[in-house]
């Protein structure tokens, strides 16, 4: 299990929290660039940081270099961002069905979040499950073939109240939503609507399935 820090804006207090609660006996923790601040904050000491270090500031730098980190140094000339590569670096020292969540992969930059959304992907074509977290939001993709378990409460209980799902890269078929206020039974989802937001577990337990493409499952709450 790999937890990436990116360099979003972080609630610290929630992803100490997150961290804590996670198997330590097989955890590791990746920094991407400034993600080795949101580190700090949170008083992580990351065993991976990695970056072209465009956006760290030079006291958090210097840290770093004191620091026993692994450090691995990209070209700021690429075509991938420092969280794709730490994304498939994590997917390179994790085996299938390994969890590798994504923190601080949010924030103000939208366009960054929607690369990150991208890379969920990875996830299902290297058998991972990647997952982007923050205080109100639990992201994931499933594809073709797999079933998506939730419950309201025990190891498989829901992130927050409402559970959205949208179709990506295409069409997704046959899908099921079984254990939902609005069930959905072998339906066909295409992009430009909303038919699919903010549906709601009434069951003790429910389950998503598809038979073709991909889906977006976000678990999701209203801040406090």
């Amino acid at each position: 299990m790999i937890v990436i820090i990116g360099g979003g804006s972080i609630n610290t207090s929630f992803a100490k929290e997150f961290i804590d609660r996670l198997d330590k006996s097989s955890l590791s923790i990746m920094a991407c660039d400034s993600g080795y601040e949101n580190c700090l904050a949170i008083g992580l000491e990351p065993d991976i940081v990695i970056g072209d270090f465009d956006s760290i500031s030079r006291e958090a730098y210097e840290k770093l270099q004191r620091s026993n980190a692994e450090v691995i140094k990209l070209n700021p000339v690429k075509d991938d961002t420092d969280i794709e590569a730490a994304v498939n670096i994590a997917i390179h020292k994790t085996s299938f069905g390994e969890f590798i969540y994504i923190l601080g992969g949010t924030g103000k930059r939208l366009d960054h979040f929607l690369g990150n959304v991208n890379l969920l992907g990875l996830g299902c074509l290297k058998q991972r499950k990647v997952v982007i977290v923050d205080e109100y939001n639990y992201i994931q993709m499933i594809s073709a073939g797999q079933t998506l378990s939730l419950s309201r409460e025990g190891e498989e209980a829901q992130f927050g109240h409402y559970v959205s799902v949208f179709p990506y890269g295409g069409k997704a078929t046959g899908v099921t939503m079984t254990g939902f206020k609005y069930p959905l039974e072998n339906a066909t989802i295409e992009g430009f609507n909303t038919l699919t937001v903010s549906n709601e577990l009434i069951e003790s337990s429910g389950s998503i399935t598809l038979k073709e493409g991909y889906l977006i499952v976000c678990e999701t709450r209203d801040a406090i």
